[in-house]
């Protein structure tokens, strides 16, 4: 059993028709759930996305953040810096501002989903789920394959500035894969502080 998170305002944070846009893991063709393993993973994602650098901007961002407990499927594909290579893919290009090689990557798989790293709050993963999902309430048991317990933790939320200074933005050093690039220890799970300094 695992717990993870995400933002959407609309009225299902699920999808059952093909995702409207590109995305890392998908052309806009497929339908593609995303998930953090993180509480703070969703909002380092929406930041980064906005690209909203600026600690007034970030207090007056709101939105639906979801959780979500679930049996993660046996046949997931857990691949990190380490097993990258091994699953067809380069370390570099799990986390890269372009998104072609995982989306090439995706299209060959036949797993329900994937757990990879985060490529905008690294020392967290995120969880990639292939095909259509259905709500159902957060710990109501799953009736169908495709039931997925998860409800929201608030109408409307806000971020904490202090999560800007861990976000790894566009153009910039992926801190976790220069971290396994020098055979160091992995970064730290990261935390902020509330109120921000």
């Amino acid at each position: 059993m695992a717990t993870a998170y995400r933002i959407a305002d609309w009225d299902t944070p699920l999808w059952v028709s093909p995702n409207r846009r590109e995305s890392r893991f998908s052309r806009g063709v497929a339908v593609v759930q995303y998930w953090s393993m993180h509480p703070l993973g969703p909002w380092a994602e929406h930041l980064r996305y906005h690209d909203v650098r600026d600690p007034v901007e970030a207090r007056e961002l709101y939105a639906r953040p979801r959780v979500s407990r679930l049996d993660l499927p046996v046949d997931i594909l857990h691949v990190d810096f380490d097993t990258a290579a091994a699953h067809g893919i380069s370390a570099d290009d799990l986390v890269d501002d372009d998104w072609a090689a995982c989306q090439d990557w995706a299209a060959t798989l036949t797993v329900p989903g994937i757990l990879v790293p985060s490529a905008a709050l690294p020392g967290t993963e995120s969880l990639v789920l292939f095909g259509p999902m259905a709500r159902v309430p957060y710990g109501a048991e799953p009736i169908g394959p495709i039931d997925l317990p998860c409800d929201a933790t608030a109408d409307m939320g806000a971020v904490t500035p202090d999560l800007l200074r861990l976000v790894r933005w566009r153009g910039s050093t992926h801190l976790g894969l220069k971290a396994w690039r020098a055979g160091g220890p992995p970064v730290p799970t990261p935390a902020v502080s509330y109120p921000a300094p």
